[in-house]
């Protein structure tokens, strides 16, 4: 039983989200801040115990990244709606992620069923970016702060760290065998 408590963890992020969106629409960016702070921290603690105890899983693998996203999305689209980030980087962040599901739904259902993918540190830096400038501007918006240089240094290196990483997601998938039979696996 104790197995699975990474997964629930990352199922407990995931019931988060629909409470920090709710708080970036309504302003209260101290709740907000809070909420996304120990989602963003919840990330790291169900991976180090997944790999620590060696109680990682399919289900996991994939629970975890699409936790994040969804995590991030939500977010995102929140600060851009109230005009704390722009929207173009929304648009970018939404491009990678669809690029780089479809490549691993491709890979999974014709090639090689049942495949997970590993993450990539580029791909895990990116999110630590992501996260970051997030609670940047969430942490401001709550302080009434002005941000001028330090968004727009972490904007850049947000906008880098996705085409970076996304650029290596697809030389990975590029280097994935293509000759493999489709397989049924038991999850």
């Amino acid at each position: 039983m104790l197995k699975h408590i990474p997964n629930l963890i990352t199922l407990a992020r995931m019931a988060m989200i629909p409470w920090i969106a709710l708080a970036l629409f309504d302003a209260r960016y101290e709740q907000a801040a809070v909420l996304f702070a120990v989602a963003a921290l919840s990330d790291g603690v169900d991976g180090f115990i997944a790999r620590r105890c060696g109680w990682q899983t399919r289900l996991g693998a994939i629970l975890d990244p699409l936790a994040d996203k969804a995590m991030i999305l939500a977010a995102m689209i929140a600060l851009v709606a109230a005009g704390l980030l722009p929207a173009w980087l929304l648009a970018l962040l939404l491009v990678r992620d669809l690029l780089i599901m479809a490549g691993a739904a491709h890979y999974n259902f014709f090639v090689r069923r049942g495949f997970v993918p590993r993450p990539l540190r580029i791909g895990k830096l990116h999110v630590l970016l992501v996260v970051a400038l997030i609670l940047v501007v969430i942490g401001a918006a709550w302080k009434g702060w002005s941000l001028g240089l330090e968004r727009d240094v972490l904007l850049l290196l947000v906008a880098l760290s996705t085409v970076v990483s996304g650029h290596a997601y697809y030389r990975q998938w590029r280097a994935l065998p293509r000759d493999l039979p489709v397989k049924e696996t038991r999850t």
